[in-house]
C-alpha cells in the first residue's frame, strides 16, 4: 500500500471516531434536557382541604423560605410526591413542561375563616405569584371571607391572611404536579381552585414568658425541673418544685454505637402530645385539656447499633408538650389545685459524657404561674 492510500484509509478511520464522539455527547445532552423538568424529592407535607367544582379533595402543600412565611413554616413535598409514588408518574405532557419552563396562567379563591368555620371579612390577603421573579396580589376578603388573585406562575404560589383580632396564617399552594396532566392550553389546572384558609381569633393572651434552659446532671438519675425557677431541683440546681421530673439512661460507645433514653414522670401531674401548628401564629391548644387526659409517664429514646438506626422515639421539632404539674388533691381524689405549661418544640436528650456519666437536657416552655388556669395562650 503506498502512501497515499494509507494516508486515506487513516482519515477515514479519524472521521468514523469523530462522528462517534458526536451521537454520544448529543444522546447525553438530550437526556439531561428530558429530565431537567424533575422536581427534587424533598421532606414530608401536611395536607390541605382544596374544593374544586363543589368537591373537596385532600392535597399535602409545599413551601419554602419566603418573606410571608410565619414563624416556624417548613419545607413540604410537592403534591406529585405526596399523592404519586415514583412507579405511578407518567411524563409530563407538552402543556406541562411549557408551564413548568415558561410558566402558566393561575387562578385561586381563598376562602378565609376562624378556628370555628366562620367567615372572616374584612381580612388583609396577600397571594404571592413567582414567574422571573416574585409578583403579590393584595386585596380585602369579601362578606363572605373570599378572595380572588390571578396571575402567572411557574408551579405554586404562597398567600397569608391577617386582621386585628387574629392570628396571621401563611398557606402555600403547588400547581406544578410531576407527571400528572396539570397544565393545559396555556392554564394550570385544576382552574381556581378554592382555598380554605383558618385564621384563628385571640381569645384572651395573657404573658408567658419564653424560657430556655439546658442542664447537666448524672445519668440513670431521676432529677426535678422547676420551670418558675428554670432550674434543677437541689442538689443540682436551685428549683424547689419539681415541674418535670427527667431521667435520661443509656450508654455511648461511638458515633453509629450509641442508645440514649429519657422518661417523663411527674408528681401527680402529667404530659400530653401534639402537633404544632406551623402555619399560625397560634401554634398550640388555646388552653389545657383535662385532667384526665393527662398521662402520668412519657419516653423518647434513640438507638444506633452497627451504623443502623435500630429506634428513634424522639420528639421531631414540631412536636410539644402541655404539661400539668403542681397538683393538689382533696381527701376525695378530686383535683383542687394545679399548673399548667407547655413547651415549645420537644426536649431534647442525650448522654454529654460517659467519663463522667453525665447526662443534658434541653427545651423551651412556657408556665402558667397562675394556680387552675388552663389558659395557654400567650401575648408574646
Amino acid at each position: 500500500m503506498n502512501k497515499r492510500s494509507v494516508i486515506i484509509v487513516a482519515s477515514f478511520v479519524l472521521a468514523i471516531i469523530a462522528l462517534f464522539v458526536v451521537r454520544t455527547q448529543t444522546t447525553k445532552r438530550a437526556a439531561v434536557v428530558e429530565h431537567a423538568d424533575r422536581a427534587p424529592e424533598q421532606t414530608s407535607a401536611a395536607p390541605a382541604v382544596v374544593t374544586t367544582g363543589g368537591e373537596k379533595e385532600t392535597r399535602p402543600r409545599e413551601g419554602g423560605a419566603h418573606p410571608f412565611c410565619a414563624p416556624g413554616s417548613t419545607l413540604y413535598l410537592t403534591q406529585a410526591q405526596q399523592e404519586y409514588r415514583l412507579g405511578e408518574r407518567g411524563p409530563n405532557t407538552p402543556d406541562v413542561k411549557d408551564a413548568k419552563r415558561n410558566g402558566a396562567l393561575a387562578k385561586v379563591t381563598l376562602r378565609v375563616v376562624d378556628s370555628r368555620g366562620n367567615p372572616v371579612p374584612d381580612a388583609d390577603v396577600q397571594v404571592a405569584f413567582f414567574h422571573r421573579g416574585p409578583y403579590s396580589v393584595d386585596g380585602k376578603t369579601d362578606e363572605n371571607g373570599f378572595f380572588t388573585a390571578e396571575h402567572m406562575s411557574e408551579s405554586d404560589v404562597h398567600f397569608h391572611a391577617s386582621k386585628e383580632g387574629y392570628y396571621r396564617t401563611y398557606r402555600n399552594y403547588w400547581f406544578y404536579r410531576e407527571g400528572k396532566p396539570c397544565a393545559e392550553n396555556g392554564r394550570w389546572i385544576p382552574w381556581n381552585p378554592t382555598l380554605e384558609v383558618v385564621m384563628k381569633e385571640k381569645r384572651n393572651p395573657i404573658p408567658l414568658p419564653m424560657k430556655t434552659v439546658s442542664c447537666f446532671f448524672p445519668v440513670n438519675t431521676s432529677v426535678g425541673f422547676d420551670c418558675e425557677r428554670a432550674q434543677l431541683v437541689a442538689p443540682y440546681g436551685m428549683g424547689a418544685v419539681s415541674d418535670l421530673i427527667v431521667n435520661v439512661t443509656g450508654y455511648y460507645v461511638a458515633p453509629t454505637n450509641y442508645s440514649f433514653h429519657l422518661t417523663l414522670s411527674s408528681n401527680g401531674g402529667g404530659y400530653v402530645r401534639y402537633k404544632m401548628d406551623t402555619y399560625s401564629r397560634m401554634w398550640s391548644v388555646y388552653e389545657a385539656p383535662a385532667f384526665e387526659e393527662f398521662h402520668p409517664v412519657l419516653a423518647a429514646s434513640i438507638t444506633y447499633k452497627h451504623d443502623h438506626l435500630a429506634e428513634d422515639t424522639r420528639f421531631k421539632d414540631d412536636d410539644y408538650l402541655v404539661f400539668c404539674s403542681r397538683v393538689s388533691k382533696g381527701d376525695g381524689g378530686e383535683v383542687r389545685s394545679s399548673n399548667y405549661g407547655k413547651t415549645h418544640g420537644g426536649i431534647k436528650f442525650n448522654i454529654e459524657s460517659t467519663r463522667t456519666n453525665t447526662a443534658a437536657i434541653s427545651l423551651s416552655y412556657q408556665f402558667n404561674t397562675t394556680p387552675n388556669d388552663r389558659n395557654l395562650e400567650s401575648n408574646q
